[in-house]
Formats: structure tokens, sequence, C-alpha cells
């Protein structure tokens, strides 16, 4: 029955909107707050755009933009201009204070002592100084499925570490994932809505490297008393806490969720989602590897290193020898044998001796006594942890040079960072635009904003030439520099001088504005051209291609001329 309810909707462009907010620190942040001005700048049948957005699922830096806008969203009196000025206000690089204010709390503790339900850490700094400021002060009661206003589903994701699986701070569908949702259902539906949003940003945007994972439901509830507290930590998947990280791990564009989000609203009485806007700043490209090509020069093995530091800090008997020499001086003196009585210059000569002998001496002997402990420690990991077989190829490590072993450690170092923030994360990008563009029900109803695309950088993947011949102009020299100025702003959460000198937190608003302008021109394009569309009538649609059309114009004279306006 709910799959013909599908079938009798009709399909109407703008109606019903997804958005999906990627990661990238405030890369994401910014160009994502600039599609949601555009899209409030624009109408459809007398509603602007921004008014049809009825889903949300957002990752890391986009986290940022997706939680201040679905709460202010939940007041009264929202009005977009407004909501537009406080966010821009809070971060522009004068007044913005996060990583600031993270840092000093971490070094408070006094702040430790009042959130003591908390592991003292750098995430953990971040997300109580995100619950102190307004924009995302509050709790996820927020968003309750039952009086959420606007917004049907809203989705903020990030990453479990007990089954390295989405996990998504959602007000519909399970709160989780699916093994540990159904592994205790009651707990968890009891704790969420007292979860503060600083807490869920914090939660999406902790990427790997650069942060350590939060703790659920250690670092989320304050309330140790809570019944459905002490329920969940009896289980076993949650008494030592899961490890809660980056969404970007498992899906840094949040389709995954989105295409779940819109498999619920299938079976509700409006149906599916007409539009799903994917808002990305990840890059297709990434830098190739290099090897470390530092000169291996013979200098010593590590088997010499080795031994010339265990030789340092051993016992010597020469330590005893300085220890009895000071004892000498010092009796001889006491003796007159230096002169008619003791001289207080050679008792004070005797006495530093003595003391720099006994020092060494014992420092030796405690020192030596712990290299023999730890030697023996280091000697039973090492006989459980390397395998009986492979011991001698492990040990004749020993007597390689250290230049190719600082070689050897940096090639692995930068490889696996190179992986870990690049070959995986695109891969997992390619997976998900793949299943998202092969996905026949999707067809009419996707629409893509990359932060290069407008940017005129020739790459083996594009040329700067494969702009639509139907959107007139060509992006100008001017749009295309603030496209680049965007689509290079580094992966942060904090402006540094080169931002603050390039503006680059105004150029990210205006790419997000001209981009998803161009995006929405090629969509209708798109659609007047396919036959199989089931779009008739084109009146209204036509309505909005006029404004695109003036409003790209306009953005290729003056690609900040929105941001202007709003800020």
């Amino acid at each position: 029955m709910g799959n013909d309810k599908v079938k009798e909707i009709q399909f109407e462009p703008f109606n019903k909107i997804g958005l999906c907010f990627s990661g990238g620190g405030y890369r994401a942040t910014f160009f994502t707050l600039g599609i949601l001005s555009y899209l409030d700048a624009i109408s459809y049948k007398n509603k602007s755009l921004l008014k049809s957005v009825k889903a949300l699922s957002t990752v890391s830096g986009g986290t940022l933009t997706g939680v201040a806008f679905a709460k202010a969203l939940q007041e009264k009196d929202f009005d977009f201009k407004t909501f537009f000025k406080t966010f821009y206000n809070t971060f522009t690089p004068t007044n913005d204070v996060l990583l600031k204010s993270a840092v000093r709390k971490l070094s408070d503790d006094n702040i430790w002592k009042t959130n003591s339900h908390k592991n003292r850490s750098l995430i953990n700094a971040f997300a109580l100084t995100y619950s102190e400021m307004p924009l995302f002060k509050g709790a996820f009661d927020s968003f309750r499925e039952e009086s959420i206003h606007q917004l049907e589903n809203v989705c903020f994701n990030a990453t479990d570490f007990s089954f390295g699986l989405t996990y998504r701070f959602q007000n519909k569908g399970y709160f989780g994932n699916n093994p540990l949702f159904k592994y205790n259902q009651s707990a968890i539906n009891a704790l969420k809505n007292q979860i503060q949003l600083g807490d869920v940003i914090a939660s999406s945007s902790c990427f790997p490297v650069g942060f350590e994972p939060m703790v659920f439901p250690d670092d989320y509830i304050k309330i140790r008393d809570d019944k459905a507290y002490k329920e969940l930590k009896k289980s076993d998947l949650f008494k030592n806490g899961v490890g809660i990280m980056d969404g970007g791990i498992t899906d840094n564009q949040g389709i995954g969720s989105m295409v779940l989000i819109n498999n619920r609203m299938k079976n509700t009485d409006n149906g599916a989602l007409d539009l799903i806007i994917v808002n990305d700043v990840g890059s297709y490209k990434m830098n190739p590897w290099e090897p470390d090509t530092r000169k291996i020069e013979s200098n010593s093995t590590l088997q010499q290193a080795i031994d010339k530091i265990l030789k340092y800090f051993s016992f010597k008997l020469i330590y005893v020898l300085i220890l009895f020499t000071g004892i000498l001086i010092i009796t001889l003196n006491f003796l007159n044998v230096f002169g008619e009585k003791a001289s207080s210059n050679i008792s004070v000569i005797g006495g530093f001796i003595t003391g720099f002998g006994v020092l060494v001496t014992v420092l030796g002997y405690i020192v030596s006594k712990i290299k023999a402990l730890q030697l023996s420690k280091l000697n039973t990991l090492f006989n459980k942890n390397v395998p009986e077989p492979i011991v001698d190829d492990v040990m004749s490590f020993k007597n390689l040079d250290i230049s190719l072993i600082k070689v050897m450690i940096s090639n692995r170092i930068s490889s696996s960072m190179t992986m870990i923030n690049d070959v995986f994360l695109k891969q997992i990008r390619r997976i998900n635009y793949d299943y998202f563009y092969s996905k026949s029900e999707y067809k009419n109803k996707r629409i893509t904003a990359t932060i290069y695309k407008l940017n005129g950088v020739e790459t083996p993947y594009n040329k700067n030439t494969d702009y639509n011949q139907d959107i007139k102009p060509f992006p100008s020299d001017e749009l295309k520099n603030i496209s680049l100025i965007a689509s290079k702003t580094p992966t942060t959460l904090w402006w540094d001088q080169n931002d603050i000198d390039n503006n680059r937190m105004e150029s990210l608003i205006a790419c997000g504005q001209f981009t998803i302008c161009y995006e929405l021109l090629e969509y209708i394009l798109e659609l007047k051209a396919d036959k199989e569309s089931g779009i008739s009538d084109f009146k209204e649609i036509n309505k909005l291609e006029s404004v695109l059309k003036t409003q790209w114009q306009a953005f290729n004279k003056n690609p900040l001329w929105l941001v202007n306006d709003l800020k």
C-alpha cells in the first residue's frame, strides 16, 4: 500500500528538498552558508527555495552550519537574514575565538572539575566551547520528531569505533546505528534528547590525527545517576564506552544518510524528496605521494646506537672513584695534610666532588636497574607479539644504518597519512557518488554543487573549458579567482593570516552562492531537455530560470554582491 501511495504523488521539482553538507572544516562551514543564503534569495511559486528544505544530512565542518541553521529554524521569530548576520559575525577572523577558547579550556583545571563527566581532551574542550556559543547552545531535544518545524528529518553524521559504521545523531529512525541501537533501544531513546548540540558538532567534526574520539555515553551524559545511563553502562557494548569520531570516515558527503531519509519519506503522506542537493567541498584529486629523498649515509647502525645509549647510562667504576676522591680530599684536609690547618676552600672542593660522586653513582645504579627491568619487559613483549618464524628477520633490522631507518619510517608515516586523509576518503567518496548516480530513482532529483567546479583550473579529470555551452556568460576571471581562493582553503577550524589576507571567509560564502546558482541553471536545462521528466508545465520553472540567469550575470560582474548585501 505504501508503494501505491508513492506512485500517486507526482514529482514536482523544488517542492521537497534535501541538503547534504560535506565535511572540510571551515571550508565546508562557509561554502554551505553560501548555499543556504542563495536558496533563501530565490523563489519558486512565490516561496523561497530555503522554505522547501525538508531534510538535512551533514558531516564535520558542514555540521556547524547544519546544526546552527536547524536550531535557529525552530525559533518562532526565525528570519534567515538575521541568522546569517549572527553566524557571519560570530566567525569573522576578528571575532572567532573557537580555537583559543578550546585551548584555554583544555588547560583550565576548574573546567574539568565542573565537567567531571568528560574526559580531558582537546575534542571535549571544543565540545564545551560549542555548547557555550548562542548559535549552538541547547540539546538535541530541539529536534523532537513530534514538534520539529519545517525540517522533517535532521541527521548529523559521525562514525563509531566499535563497528566502523556511520553513527547518526538523527531525529527519526534509529539513533546511532543499527547494531548499537538494537542492543539497548529504550536507554538510548531516553538519553538522546539530553545530548548537547555542542557534543553533536564535536562528534561529527573530530577528524582523525587532529583530534581523539569522544566516548558515548560517558562524554555526553552529565547526570550519572540517570536510570537510562546506568542501564546502558551495564551492557557489554557500552560499559567501556563507544568511541565516536568524524563522520567523514565513512561518508564525507552525508549521502548515505540522505538516501535512508528519502527511503523513510517514501512511505509518508507527503512522499519522497523531489530534489537532493549534495554540497561538497572535498576534492576528487590529490597531491601525489612523494618518497623521502634524503641521502643515506653510513654513520652507525641501530645496534651501535643502542649500545652507545646503554653504555652511556650504565653503572661505571669511575663514578665510585669520583666519590672516594671527594671523601679522600675532605679527610686529608681535616687531617691538615694540605697545611697547618684545614682549608675551607679545599673542603668546598672536596664536598662538591663527593656530592657529584654520590649523584652519579646513585643515578647510575638506579638507571641500570630500570634499564635491565625495561629490557626484560621489552624482550617479553617482543617474544609475545613477533611470530617465531620471522624473529630472525626482525632482529636483522638492528644492523641497518640509522639514516636508512629514518627514511623507512618517514616513508611509512607519510604514505599512511596519504592513505588515511586522501586515498581512503576519496575511495569512499567515489563509492557513494557511484551509488547515488547509478540509481534511476534519483534521475532529475539530484544536484551536486562542488567548491572547485568554477575555479578554472585544468586537471587530468576536467578541462577549464568544460562549462555548459548554454549558460552565458562563461565564468569571469574574477569569479574563477574567488572560486580558486575558496577551493584552496585548508581543512581547519580557525583562520590563519593567509586566510585573512585572501578574504577566504567571504570568498567561501560567495563561492557557495554562485556555484548553486550555476548548478540550478544546469539542472533546469536538463529537466527541460528530458522528454520523460513528467513535467508538462514549465511556466514556474521558466520564471525561476529567468531569475537565475539574471543573478548569474550579476555574479560574474561582482561575485561578492550578495555577500555584501547580507553581511
